[in-house]
């Protein structure tokens, strides 16, 4: 199966990081620049692609299989021609080859003040911290063997950046990776960084 997309599709990249990152923004400004773009928090509210809700959280449960399934099945039937870019917070449960994944990262103090600003609950505001202070999106994508040998994990710290930065760096990245060793996945720690205060954030 993933052969036959691999032969359909010429071109997958991910597109990973904490929600409040800025990937749904940076993603839809780049359907300006000729990429397919695939969110996949739509897919799995509009083909129930979960198995459960968390209400307390305000959250779906998804169903990595039927995530797998789907897509392999859609990207063969659509047989898109333009490089596609799959986004989501866990781009990384996608079992389809890809060229390359990019994790957008936040500095914490300004993904709490985005996060305060979509009303979301002190206690989800603290998970999502905690997960980008941690680096999450990056750990579960370094479990991909395929880019981890092949050195096409990339970070974008875009605390600072406007959409049109970010879009441009993701682009570059992508057009010439070998560019970029130095955001290669790894070089980029919250917990390092003097400015973090970490006792506010973890348990």
């Amino acid at each position: 199966m993933n052969k036959e997309v691999k032969i359909m599709i010429s071109k997958i990249f991910f597109l990973s990081g904490t929600p409040g990152t800025g990937k749904t923004t940076a993603a839809n400004r780049l359907k300006d620049h000729d990429f397919f773009i695939i969110s996949v928090g739509d897919f799995v509210i509009k083909y129930n692609l979960y198995c459960d809700e968390d209400k307390k959280r305000d959250t779906k449960i998804i169903d990595d299989e039927k995530i797998n399934t789907f897509f392999s099945k859609y990207l063969v039937d659509t047989n898109i021609s333009k490089p596609i870019i799959i986004e989501s917070h866990y781009a990384d449960v996608i079992e389809i080859p890809c060229e390359l994944a990019i994790i957008l990262r936040c500095h914490p103090h300004i993904l709490e003040k985005r996060l305060q600003s979509r009303n979301y609950s002190p206690e989800k505001i603290r998970e999502n911290v905690q997960a980008e202070l941690l680096g999450d999106s990056t750990s579960h994508m370094l479990e991909k063997e395929e880019l981890v040998e092949k050195g096409a994990i990339f970070e974008i710290d875009a605390s600072n950046f406007t959409i049109e930065e970010t879009a441009k760096k993701i682009i570059e990245i992508i057009q010439k990776p070998g560019n970029f060793q130095n955001l290669k996945a790894g070089w980029l720690s919250w917990l390092s960084d003097p400015t973090v205060h970490i006792e506010n954030y973890l348990d």
